[in-house]
């Protein structure tokens, strides 16, 4: 006796669900701060003090729109504030306003290989 196959539904719920670790602070490791921004650079360094003593240190530009990085001070270990801040600069400061504070995720990813002369 052959089996009776029954239709699918047509009817579906698909669902993603997605999580994230809560850090503390919420701040990541970058916090770009504009010159209209509703925290100025001061009281964002104060408020990262707070949470998180001695991790962020606060880099001044003159650069619209612009007026100050919050960088994570592990970030300045591996690279140096300059070039760091420079690209940072270049890729986020135009999607920006001059009243906005952003958080940013900068991840430095080291790669090393080493060839072995076999004998």
């Amino acid at each position: 006796m052959a089996k009776r196959r029954e239709s699918p539904s047509k009817r579906q719920l698909e669902l993603r669900l997605s999580g994230q670790a809560f850090e503390i602070p919420p701040l990541w490791d970058v916090l770009l701060i504009g010159h209209q921004a509703p925290i100025g650079p001061e009281a964002a360094k104060r408020m990262a003090e707070s949470l998180a003593p001695g991790q962020f240190e606060l880099v001044r530009v003159q650069r619209a729109p612009v007026e100050a990085l919050l960088v994570r001070k592990s970030l300045l270990k591996a690279l140096a504030a300059e070039p760091l801040v420079e690209l940072l600069l270049e890729e986020l400061a135009p999607l920006l306003g001059e009243d906005q504070v952003v958080r940013a995720q900068v991840e430095i990813v080291l790669h090393t290989g080493r060839t072995i002369r076999l004998e």
